[in-house]
């Protein structure tokens, strides 16, 4: 029987666990931050202005944390091609652009179909600041003049301070692509209706939209429910350039893709209105990546880029910057080629440990001017932005560790070799990751060598090694971890090789190349020698290190304001054990390392000293204390932490009116002001040989070096079988 995984309290980890094993954590977290397992995405947000969508997840991420722009006082206008507008609320004659013409006969302020008038009413709804432009085309049914159409979309195109036309009868239409092209070329944002026909894919102009250089959007719709609308047609190979909103309104009981279009046209006059710089292919760039995906992931066939979301546009796309003045020279970012899609809020803000509370404690960041990849500016509270790295993933990776020897299957074994498949990966990550392999050899009596495949081998020159190999120690907890250097991740290669050269001397390397796409994206290259001292019942070890990290410093985020080119840390670490008697043994660790950083340009710290960081733990490890086989650890450590360097901070807190960046520049610490102090106990005991009882508890004084943080205490229980 395959067993399975479940957390009570705050955390949200509730997945298969496809090995033999049952691990029921009871957690009781006094004093966690309720944030560090938020999650955030935003299940019903809703538009910020105007008509309340049917519930839908908008990953509206940190929308609090941004100081969204005002709008502009100028008006922009936005040609509504359709049956005519009467001016009902929110219409009015303050609300249309001067020249308002039709081309199908009758007035263009006269409606009879109604259709025109809802689609500007949602207009109005939700971008109240914009005029509508009635250009009349139609007088309504599918019965659309093509040459009305094209006098039409003319008309438009010639007005300047038309920025958006509302093509909300597309499907009705198949006017020559020169005219769809001259308002492209006038740059103009063309939104357009997918069609109402059940189909597979859009009809109509909306076929024109690959060659209107990215300044053409079809609309589909979204019914009631969220789901997409039953006689609305899908993206299919148009996926690329359509998007989906909700295709009915509190104006009119009618629905149909051609009211999902005026939301769309209303979020463009919106982006518009805030930034009048962006380009048109701009503003629906912005819409479709601000998307919230539905359906399968990415862009797909039914959904398109998925629903327009209006939390979402407004914030940073891509990494971000400070601005760069007219008499500023910067030079070109080094993440020109970055996804536009990595969003701020999610890794590009993250923070080794050992520099965050210094970071996070700057008054300065607290109102930063930044940019992002549309040059869009922003006021942020950085600060508040960054993160930790892993602090949320505590309770996750003690239940890994835990796991750590249980869950692993012998693949091949020989004479001095054993090649091993860690089934815990596919628990503690997505169904689809990476497998997890490790090769163990014995090559003669001198020479061993491990190696790892997204899994870190313990190499036999570490005390965790030999208190493992002496039944010494239960699960290890985060202490020994949290004072290395560079061991920031088990994805990658890694390789590790010893050679005893007398009974009391070992020499050992240790090697990793990590490349991941994880929560950090750590790239990463490791080399670290290792002389080994001890005998069956003592040793100590002499590790030099060479970590050379790319775009991160510490662990941290790769990418984004914090972030940096390159990173070159020298380390050194000394470890020891000592047996006290057959149930006690003493161990400690102590780090030390030395960081020169390259600054990453557009970065908001440059400058860097040489970093210096030390971590150190003393600690006791027990077995056989109150049953056969059981085991304990008792440990007092320092997580890793900067304790000297300093770094130029370049902050823009605002533009001047005649665009001069305004700055506060000036060096701070990056050593935090805090010591965080860890104190761990665990305890594991066997009832049965197929059923284990276990604890962890954990007390922090000023976690994350943070002084102004207290105590907090952490406490895990788990049951664990096989069956």
């Amino acid at each position: 029987m395959k067993g399975s995984s479940l957390l009570f309290g705050d955390i949200d980890l509730v997945k298969t666990f496809p090995a033999r094993w049952l691990m029921l954590p009871i957690i009781l977290w006094a004093g966690w931050p309720p944030a560090a397992f938020s999650q955030s995405d935003c299940g019903g947000c809703v538009d910020l202005i105007g008509e309340v969508d049917a519930p839908a997840s908008t990953e509206a991420g940190n929308a609090t944390a941004i100081a969204v722009p005002t709008l502009s006082s100028a008006s922009l206008g936005i040609a509504v091609l359709d049956t005519g507008v009467q001016l009902r609320a929110p219409m009015s004659t303050q609300t249309l652009v001067p020249g308002s013409r039709s081309f199908a006969g009758g007035h263009p302020l006269a409606d009879s179909a109604q259709h025109g008038t809802v689609v500007a009413q949602v207009i109005l709804s939700l971008a109240p600041e914009s005029k509508i432009l009635s250009v009349k085309t139609s007088n309504g049914g599918r019965s659309v003049s093509t040459s009305s159409f094209y006098q039409g979309l003319l008309y438009a195109t010639s007005i300047p301070s038309i920025r958006v036309i509302n093509h909300s009868n597309a499907a009705l239409t198949r006017v020559p692509s020169g005219v769809m092209l001259a308002a492209a070329a006038a740059d103009k944002v063309i939104v357009m209706q997918a069609g109402n026909d059940h189909a597979s894919s859009p009809r109509g102009d909306a076929l024109y939209a690959p060659i209107l250089g990215g300044k053409g959007l079809i609309v589909g719709g979204l019914d009631p429910k969220g789901r997409l609308y039953g006689r609305g047609n899908r993206a299919g190979p148009y996926g690329e350039h359509y998007v989906v909103a909700l295709a009915g309104s509190r104006f009119s009981r009618s629905w149909g893709t051609s009211f999902a279009v005026p939301r769309a046209s209303a979020l463009a006059a919106r982006l518009f209105q805030t930034w009048p710089n962006l380009k048109a292919a701009e503003v629906v760039d912005i819409i479709k990546r601000s998307a919230t995906d539905m359906g399968t992931p990415g862009v797909d066939a039914v959904y398109g880029w998925g629903r327009i979301n209006f939390v979402r546009a407004f914030q940073p796309l891509g990494p971000v910057t400070p601005p760069s003045g007219p008499t500023d020279s910067q030079e070109e970012s080094d993440e020109a080629d970055d996804p536009v899609e990595d969003d701020y809020g999610y890794q590009r803000l993250r923070l080794s440990p050992a520099i965050y509370a210094a970071i996070a404690q700057q008054g300065l960041l607290t109102q930063a001017l930044v940019v992002d990849r549309y040059d869009r500016d922003f006021s942020l509270n950085v600060a508040a932005l960054s993160s930790v790295r892993d602090d949320k993933a505590r309770a996750r990776q003690m239940l890994y560790r835990w796991s750590q020897e249980s869950a692993a299957d012998i693949l091949s074994e020989g004479l001095g070799y054993r090649l091993l498949s860690y089934r815990r990966a596919g628990y503690w990550a997505a169904d689809d990751v990476e497998p997890a392999l490790g090769f163990n050899a014995n090559m003669g009596d001198r020479y061993t060598m491990r190696l790892g495949y997204n899994s870190r081998p313990t190499p036999d020159t570490d005390t965790a090694y030999w208190l493992q190999e002496n039944h010494f120690v239960a699960p290890a907890g985060a202490a020994w971890n949290q004072g290395l250097i560079g061991q920031y991740s088990d994805e990658g290669i890694h390789s590790q090789g010893t050679y005893q050269i007398n009974p009391l001397w070992r020499l050992g390397f240790n090697m990793a190349q990590v490349d991941s796409e994880g929560d950090t994206a750590h790239d990463s290259q490791q080399l670290n020698v290792v002389s080994h001292f001890g005998g069956s019942g003592w040793g100590f070890a002499l590790e030099g290190g060479l970590l050379s990290e790319s775009g991160s410093l510490l662990g941290g985020s790769v990418g984004g304001a914090l972030s940096v080119r390159d990173a070159q840390t020298r380390s050194a670490r000394l470890t020891a054990y000592r047996r006290l008697d057959q149930n006690w043994a003493l161990v400690g660790a102590y780090t030390e390392g030395l960081t020169e950083v390259t600054d990453r340009p557009g970065g908001l710290l440059g400058d860097f000293s040489t970093l210096a960081s030390n971590a150190w733990l003393i600690g006791f490890a027990a077995k056989d204390l109150f049953s056969p086989a059981d085991t304990a650890s008792i440990s007092l450590s320092q997580p890793l932490r900067a304790f000297a360097g300093d770094a130029a901070l370049d902050i823009a807190y605002d533009l001047s009116e005649q665009g001069r960046v305004l700055r506060h520049q000036q060096r701070v610490s990056l050593a935090p002001g805090g010591v965080e102090t860890l104190l761990e106990f665990i305890y594991s005991r066997p009832i049965t040989s197929r059923l284990t009882l276990g604890s962890y508890l954990a007390l922090r004084d000023q976690p994350n070096h943070d002084r102004s943080a207290g105590l907090q205490m952490h406490w895990m229980g788990i049951v664990q079988g096989s069956f």
